[in-house]
């Protein structure tokens, strides 16, 4: 869908960036060891340039790619990553222009984010000389992390995937590549855009939700300028993708704190989740909250939870389970009478029955009695999922009474019948001891698509949301 199949939408085109061939480092410091060039080099697949008007030599560099301006360089420059004193942005951008530059990424701090008349000034200026005739990136953001074209202004995994994300700040993006590689999870393009001066969060939402690539969009977003509000309620309505959305700025001090960061105009708090709400988006409370519920999504598909068996190798903890689950609006309701006579036949322990929650207790070392178990509540029609908590000792033979050496992966693909049933199955692994095996358990899990968590609060509010989100996305 295009921009002009709703009347007024206003927003940039930037399908652009697919075919960015030639790029050029604009600024690159030797007292930093030309950082921002050396992460972009290392995996860039087109043709990579320096800029710097006194510099002639870089170790590890091809010599003949460095020109003391950017027209100096005798081919196409598609995109630039420009990290000058904002003194000298002006002349950078005027040079852009001239050499036909299509995406400018901003690093350089100082303008509206300074709260200075000056700032702010700079800024206009900054917008100014752009023409429109080169799209911004920031000021004060990190730009644009493409791993297809390995784009990245830090060393992140190049590894492609099929999920979005759209930043105003640039160490939230840095902790949310990293955290979301150690889940097993990739992004397709990556926008930080600081101020957003040109570029700003409903131009990238627009483009994101139209990118095929893409199939998830999580965002941190701080505010957007007044006049923007109706194209953003425009591009929401269009939106047929998962949006999860971290608000900054919610309470008093935050949108503080976001004005100074971003320069954002925040808005009433209550306007943001009544906006949320009525395009269905999922809005999270944590940085944490968004990679999880992208890496549930991704792992599981969206998914509708109403009910769901909880087994505990504490009778205790089970409770404890029970209680989160309900309190945010899912029940634990008794198997069917058929699957529970099948889990009877198969309990040996005595005190254990097949109510659910189910106490599995000792019962857990009989690893092919729980795959049997685990099999048959989440082939209860009545089950929408299965959380197990299983601490890390578990995991070490050091507590086994016999030792069974093929304990572990037997375990492991259990937790795999999720995928089998279509039906989440999300083990809590609590950090108790042994930490080696915990991580040793995890990543096994992580590469077979099953998410493990150690506090069951880090994922359970989450599970409501997704529901909710699948159901309306039905309606519609």
């Amino acid at each position: 869908m295009t921009s002009q199949d709703i009347i007024g939408l206003n927003v940039k085109d930037i399908t652009f960036i697919d075919n960015i061939k030639s790029m050029a480092v604009i600024g690159s410091s030797k007292r930093r060891n030309f950082f921002f060039l050396r992460n972009h080099a290392e995996h860039f697949k087109g043709d990579i340039y320096i800029v710097h008007p006194t510099i002639k030599e870089i170790p590890d560099f091809d010599n003949s790619k460095i020109y003391p301006s950017l027209r100096d360089i005798p081919g196409d420059v598609d995109f630039v990553f420009i990290s000058v004193p904002s003194s000298q942005i002006i002349n950078v951008i005027d040079d852009c222009v001239e050499k036909g530059v299509k995406l400018a990424s901003i690093f350089t701090a100082g303008f509206s984010d300074a709260g200075t008349k000056e700032g702010i000034q700079l800024e206009k200026e900054l917008l100014s000389h752009a023409q429109n005739k080169v799209r911004l990136l920031g000021p004060n953001g990190m730009g644009l992390f493409f791993p297809k074209l390995g784009i990245a202004w830090r060393r992140f995994p190049n590894i492609a995937g099929n999920i979005g994300l759209i930043t105003q700040s640039g160490g939230v993006c840095n902790i949310a590549i990293y955290m979301a590689a150690e889940l097993g999870l990739y992004f397709s393009k990556v926008f930080s855009f600081g101020n957003g001066t040109d570029l700003d969060f409903v131009d990238i939402l627009y483009h994101q939700i139209n990118d095929p690539e893409i199939k998830i969009i999580l965002c941190y977003v701080e505010g957007i300028n007044e006049d923007r509000g109706k194209d953003l309620m425009k591009v929401f309505s269009l939106n047929k993708k998962p949006i999860v959305v971290l608000k900054g700025g919610r309470t008093k001090t935050g949108s503080i704190a976001a004005k100074t960061h971003t320069a954002s105009i925040t808005g009433e708090n209550k306007i943001w989740k009544t906006i949320f709400k009525q395009y269905n988006l999922i809005e999270v409370d944590s940085l944490e909250q968004l990679i999880y519920t992208g890496q549930l999504i991704s792992y599981y598909g969206l998914f509708e939870i109403d009910n769901v068996a909880v087994f505990s190798i504490s009778g205790g903890y089970g409770v404890i389970l029970v209680d989160i689950l309900e309190e945010v609006g899912i029940k634990v309701p008794q198997f069917s009478q058929e699957i529970q006579d099948k889990i009877n036949s198969k309990i040996f322990i005595v005190g254990t029955s097949a109510n659910n929650p189910l106490d599995v207790a000792a019962q857990i070392y009989r690893s092919q009695t729980m795959h049997d178990i685990m099999d048959l509540a989440l082939s209860d029609k009545k089950i929408d999922a299965l959380i197990l908590d299983m601490p890390s000792f578990y995991f070490s033979v050091k507590f086994h009474l016999k030792k069974d050496l093929s304990f572990e992966d037997n375990m492991i693909n259990n937790f795999c019948l999720g995928h089998k049933h279509n039906k989440p199955l999300i083990p809590i692994i609590q950090q108790v001891n042994y930490p080696e095996d915990r991580v040793r358990a995890f990543k096994k899990l992580t590469e077979r698509k099953v998410p493990v968590f150690a506090n069951p609060l880090d994922f359970i509010p989450l599970l409501p949301k997704i529901s909710k989100f699948t159901k309306r996305m039905k309606m519609r």
